[in-house]
């Protein structure tokens, strides 16, 4: 018998459970922040609003408006959609080179509200 919260993305299959699966509270609720950072709005069935499409912001113009909106729409996204995690800190830098022409780099270091004691669990995601 599978145990688990959800299906691990990108979907890989375990001879275990069928499909490998998340096993804790901290690694769904990392998985669940990512998903709200990649999704962009109106991909998610049933919760049009879901989703920061940080994908978008790859074309904006690079300044400090613009980094603290990404920053801005997270902490709304997360305290409307994923209430268990609480952000202690975000950090948005880009920069350029000859291999990757515009480069976003975002760094959340975050934990869940658990009944337990959790710890600092930590977001890279670079686009």
């Amino acid at each position: 018998m599978s145990f688990g919260f959800a299906p691990v993305a990108p979907i890989e299959k375990d001879y275990n459970d069928g499909f490998k699966l998340t096993k804790t509270f901290e690694q769904n609720a990392l998985q669940n922040l990512k998903m709200f950072i990649l999704t962009s709005p109106g991909e998610r069935i049933m919760v049009p609003a879901f989703g920061l499409g940080i994908t978008r912001k790859l074309f904006e113009n690079d300044d400090p408006g613009v980094r603290e909106d990404i920053k801005n729409q997270i902490v709304e996204g997360v305290a409307r959609y994923l209430p268990y995690i609480k952000i202690y800190s975000i950090y948005v830098t880009s920069f350029e080179n000859d291999r990757f022409p515009s480069t976003l780099t975002l760094q959340i270091n975050f934990s869940t509200l658990s009944t337990k004691e959790s710890t600092l669990q930590k977001l890279n995601i670079t686009l």
